[in-house]
């Protein structure tokens, strides 16, 4: 099960780095990583090989942080795997809330990470799919 840290921060120089540099202080190595502007603030979606570490170090420097489960879909690293996964997932009323991908070996893996509606659900449907859900081992260090 993958789990993400979301950590609000003010959108100024500086902020990434400082965050990037707390992890990297506490051996946290960041697998994915995404920033979604909002004005003068803005939302970083950290994917890490020790979430549980993540949050604590986040909140221990002052930063606001929360955890979520999300779904980590692997699936072939090639031109319409994201299509089957999403189609499947469309079929089967799953409302994906927000998403982002990354590649574990070029050429072969990829992971689409979901934030959905209905965890629980979701994970179910995905399973019944066939689909390989990401684990922590997978992200490493573990």
């Amino acid at each position: 099960m993958a789990s993400q840290n979301t950590v609000f921060v003010e959108n100024k120089p500086g902020r990434l780095s400082k965050i990037a540099r707390v992890l990297a202080n506490s051996n946290i190595n960041i697998r994915a990583i995404t920033i979604a502007d909002r004005g003068e603030y803005g939302l970083i979606n950290i994917l890490t090989n020790d979430p549980d570490k993540t949050h604590e170090v986040l909140t221990r420097e002052g930063f606001s942080a929360s955890r979520k489960h999300v779904i980590g879909v692997i699936m072939k690293d090639r031109p319409g795997a994201l299509a089957d996964v999403t189609e499947y997932l469309h079929g089967n009323a799953v409302n994906v809330s927000n998403a982002y991908g990354f590649i574990l070996r070029e050429g072969d893996m990829a992971v689409l990470i979901l934030e959905v509606d209905d965890y629980e659900r979701a994970l179910k449907v995905v399973h019944t799919g066939g689909f390989h859900t990401l684990t922590l081992d997978e992200l490493g260090d573990h």
